[in-house]
């Protein structure tokens, strides 16, 4: 792991800010937790094809019924000066997108879909979860590729509350977007034939 962004001197109090995250330029994926710098490494190829076959399905239900947009990382999610998130996928709801700029989301999505990877599940499970729940994400899912689940939490004054688990012989409901249903398998699909 690279350490010369990680080294860079970091502003009064919060540590490193949305300014000094644009100003790093060295090819490498990052994201900003509370001031603090995150190398984020290229996620494999099974990441990549369920949040891609995610995407499609709600992009599918959200475009049909013309609620808003879906965009998948790398994108950069500003949930304050000092917290910079890339989600794999997320939903912004119409009644957000005055947030939305070219560059970035200058707010929180409506809802936030982390795909577990071997380098990053325990932050997505903890600190990531924390930082989207503070700062007004209303439904987040949890997608584990090797056990084949995702968990659907919904926000609440308390924290988040789990509103399901699926696999893949499962219909995944989503609290926040009505009469949603991904079929488990289709989340869960590779290529027939391939063995990786």
């Amino acid at each position: 792991m690279r350490e010369t962004a990680v080294t860079r001197e970091p502003s009064p109090q919060t540590g490193l800010t949305y300014a000094d995250y644009l100003k790093i330029d060295d090819g490498q994926r990052y994201e900003l937790m509370e001031g603090e710098l995150f190398l984020t490494p290229s996620p494999g190829f099974s990441h990549q094809y369920i949040a891609a076959n995610i995407a499609t399905l709600l992009r599918d239900y959200v475009e049909k019924n013309n609620l808003g947009l879906i965009l998948f990382a790398p994108f950069d999610v500003v949930l304050a000066d000092n917290v910079v998130l890339q989600p794999d996928v997320l939903y912004l709801s119409r009644e957000r997108f005055s947030l939305l700029t070219e560059n970035c989301l200058q707010g929180a999505p409506d809802l936030v879909v982390e795909v577990l990877s071997p380098a990053s599940g325990r932050r997505d499970r903890l600190q990531k979860s924390r930082l989207y729940r503070r700062y007004g994400v209303r439904e987040y899912w949890v997608v584990d590729p090797a056990g084949e689940t995702v968990e659907v939490f919904s926000a609440s004054e308390k924290g988040w509350l789990l509103a399901g688990v699926y696999g893949p012989e499962d219909s995944l409901a989503s609290p926040l977007l009505p009469e949603f249903a991904a079929p488990g398998a289709e989340i869960f699909r590779r290529p027939e034939g391939l063995t990786v």
